[in-house]
């Protein structure tokens, strides 16, 4: 399973701001530490912006700073912010890469499948995976 690169990008840009705490992170920091495209991350961090996920401060000293706790930014809100349904196996996603018709006989079990998904995703938060990143890095 993977995201795709629009949760990435995201994910990369939090974690860029998580490792910031004490100083608005810019999106030219992010991009010149993580060597992602300016307007790319731009447009993600205003999706994150209006998810409510991080908050955002003009001027010289201006940037980015985490809106909540990274314990409390799951995962599932990231992918929701960036409008990403690609781990989402439900007949609800907007793909219907699994269910093509109304009278789809495995909805059910896609619908199931879906709700441990998202409790799954709903449980890895930015500080989980901050934790792992930092022993990669």
């Amino acid at each position: 399973m993977a995201v795709n690169t629009r949760t990435e990008y995201a994910i990369r840009a939090l974690l860029e701001i998580m490792d910031n705490p004490n100083e608005a992170v810019s999106a030219n920091k992010i991009c010149n530490n993580q060597d992602l495209p300016i307007k790319y991350i731009e447009r993600l961090l205003g999706n994150l912006k209006a998810a409510g996920l991080v908050s955002s401060s003009a001027g010289s000293r201006g940037g980015y700073t985490l809106a909540k706790e990274p314990g409390n930014i799951s995962l599932l809100q990231i992918l929701a912010a960036v409008e990403d349904d690609s781990l989402d196996p439900s007949c609800n996603s907007s793909s219907k890469r699994f269910c093509p018709s109304e009278s789809c006989t495995l909805s059910v079990f896609f619908m199931e499948l879906g709700t441990a998904v998202k409790e799954l995703l709903s449980n890895y938060t930015l500080a989980t995976i901050h934790e792992t990143w930092k022993k990669g890095k």
